[in-house]
């Protein structure tokens, strides 16, 4: 056969392959040209079949037939679905690499919802790489991933219950780069991910197994991966230590922070800091390596510790002393914590280091074997403040006490008139037992870690006591409060004190005129009746405290009970109320109460009515100058009658 006649008969079949396909995708349209052309899967979901040839033109397989990625069986479509299309008969290398990723992994155990290559490279559309309105191209690969990354109900089956990880790398700083200038040379998911051959990370060949992550952030940060690959961190993960951090631990994953611009702690020298902490802190951990985990909280009270609390940005963080990203065992020589690199290291900071300066403890702990001096100098110095400011506290309680019983002599010799019933002295001692009770036993739950909290518990107070004083002393102050909200009720004399209780116009007067006269813009005092404002506010904040602290420990008491009835909201929102309404209530006494009755000038060393309910007429003409004046009323009215009886006989 000659030359013409073969290259004759090679135009015929590609015409003929060419009419072939033109007429296999024709066929193929006259039905999925229809936009009503669906298919119903599981019997639940029903699909599209619509094909719109539009979305080809333009496309990296314009020119192929439906043929070359759909299977078509002899007798489809009659009822006969096809199978998933196919792109390994072209991109076979690819393809084999996707089929060992997690996505492919992941499709053949039957996770239906796991990625395929038409999720991320598109369907009919599919562009170049490098075609911009690919979306695989850098600009739209975000998008493309949040698909399913950004999809709570699709992550949540992985165990992702609130994790958004495109949200987060949006939120970093190669985010940041890339919101700027998409173009830019950063750091994107396939960057350190890959793309088809992304793995699990506990997958040895994984680019985010724990010992490839130095090398894919390498990638970019060279020099950071060369100097982390010196380190005992990266020895000790070599060794099979997978406690050990690597590039992700320190720095995090998807949402990766500039040390200096957008630092996650309030004060950027802080960052490396807390960084530090979360492993060097752990006394499990730190067991395992056979380090002192003291030795980090020691950082703390030592002057570069507490500078760095502080915010400044001179003080000596962990990385100053210990570098960075090669941070070697101190033994070792190229070490800057080696003894011998310890004047260089603190030379970056201190002038005219010498040996003896550089020696100086900066995790200061073992002071007993390390320095014994020091130590017997600091048991020395606690025994001191015991005896001497206990001594001064003693030494003044006795004068206060002296002054008190004075102020109770010198009432014994004045006319003594009655302010409260004797029922509500024992009310008022039983009111302080139980609000101190109380206030110990319930923030000691608060806060167990505190230095007079744990000297309780030292004391043999655990748990069961604690809750049990708490519930007892609330029980009291419940009662108590019955009974004089029964005195109120039932008694013509408790009406009559309640009403006096109530806030009038006249306390506004009251308190400008007060203000006024201690401000020195009045020389006229207010007249105060029988309760003054001062008074008047905190009895009715004492009712107010009882009602609320009483509603809400009862739920926290009895949650079960009270869950038949309330909505589960409602208990965290009662045990917030209860914690700060304590404070309040407590504030209020040391700093309301304790001024009236203690340190007002004109009370001090303490008003004593308390002890007796009994106040001197002279102390009533001077705090309440009205009631003073109603009881003289009275009293002339008292005698005039008798006065006049005694005249009529």
């Amino acid at each position: 056969m000659n030359v013409k006649k073969v290259l004759w008969l090679w135009i015929l079949l590609t015409f003929c392959g060419l009419l072939y396909a033109q007429m296999d995708n024709e066929t193929c349209m006259e039905c999925h040209s229809d936009p009503e052309l669906t298919r119903v899967v599981n019997d639940t979901v029903e699909v599209s079949l619509f094909v719109d040839s539009a979305h080809l033109q333009g496309s990296v397989h314009a020119d192929f037939q439906c043929t070359d990625c759909h299977a078509v069986s002899e007798d489809h479509p009659d009822d006969v679905p096809l199978g998933e299309p196919t792109c390994a008969n072209c991109h076979d290398d690819v393809y084999e690499e996707y089929e060992q990723s997690i996505h492919g992994l992941g499709r053949k155990q039957g996770i239906q919802i796991a990625a395929t290559c038409w999720d991320c490279h598109g369907t009919h559309n599919i562009r170049s790489a490098v075609d911009s309105s690919s979306k695989v191209y850098g600009k739209n690969l975000l998008k493309t991933c949040a698909s399913c990354h950004s999809n709570t109900e699709v992550m949540r089956q992985f165990g992702h219950k609130r994790m958004d990880p495109v949200e987060l790398y949006a939120e970093s700083v190669h985010g940041r780069i890339f919101a700027e200038d998409p173009e830019a040379n950063v750091a994107s998911c396939i960057t350190c991910h890959g793309s088809h051959d992304i793995k699990p990370a506990i997958d040895p060949n994984s680019n985010l197994s724990e010992l490839n992550i130095p090398e894919t952030c390498g990638t970019c940060h060279d020099a950071e991966a060369e100097e982390y690959t010196q380190s005992i961190h990266w020895i000790s993960l070599k060794r099979g230590h997978h406690e050990s951090p690597n590039c992700t631990d320190c720095h995090g994953e998807h949402n990766i922070q500039s040390y200096t611009n957008g630092s996650p702690f309030e004060h950027p020298e802080l960052e490396a800091t807390k960084v530090c902490a979360g492993c060097h802190s752990s006394e499990r951990l730190m067991e395992r390596f056979g380090l002192d985990y003291r030795r980090f909280e020691s950082y703390f009270r030592t002057y570069h510790g507490l500078a760095v609390l502080k915010g400044s940005p001179r003080a000596a963080t962990c990385t100053s002393c210990h570098e960075t990203h090669s941070i070697r065992d101190s033994h070792d020589t190229l070490a800057t914590t080696n003894p011998k690199n310890l004047v260089n290291t603190c030379s970056q900071c201190h002038s005219n280091v010498t040996p003896e300066f550089a020696q100086i403890e900066v995790h200061p702990i073992g002071l007993k074997d390390r320095n014994y001096i020091a130590y017997l100098l600091r048991a020395f110095y606690k025994w001191m403040i015991f005896i001497v400011i206990g001594g001064m506290i003693l030494h003044n309680l006795l004068i206060v006490v002296y002054h008190i019983r004075q102020k109770r002599r010198a009432k014994k010799y004045s006319e003594l008139v009655p302010r409260f019933q004797t029922f509500e002295v024992y009310q008022h001692l039983l009111l302080i037992l139980s609000f101190g009770t109380l206030v110990v036993t319930g923030f000691a739950l608060k806060f167990p870690d505190a230095y007079w909290v744990r000297a309780l518990y030292g004391m043999g107070m655990d748990e069961v006591i604690r809750s049990t004083l708490h519930r007892i002393a609330a029980i009291i102050m419940l009662v108590i409060s019955l009974i004089q909200a029964g005195y109120f009720i039932f008694s013509r004399k408790g009406r009559a004190e309640i009403m006096a209780l109530m806030p009038t116009r006249k306390d506004l007067t009251d308190f400008w005129q007060n203000m006024k006269f201690h401000l020195g813009l009045s020389k006229e005092k207010p007249k105060y009746d029988r309760f003054d404002y001062t008074e008047k506010a905190e009895y009715l904040a004492l009712i107010w405290g009882v009602i609320i602290m009483g509603a809400t420990g009862f739920m926290l008491w009895f949650p079960e009970f009270f869950a038949r009835f309330l909505p589960n909201w409602f208990f965290e929102a009662a045990e917030i109320v209860h914690y700060y309404e304590a404070w309040l209530a407590s504030l209020a006494i040391l700093v309301w109460h304790w001024f009236f009755v203690i340190y007002h000038p004109d009370v001090y060393p303490m008003n004593v009515t308390w002890v007796d309910g009994k106040i001197s007429l002279e102390e009533l003409k001077h705090h309440h100058p009205l009631e003073y004046e109603r009881i003289i009323k009275e009293r002339k009215e008292k005698y005039n009658k008798k006065a006049i009886k005694k005249n009529d006989s």
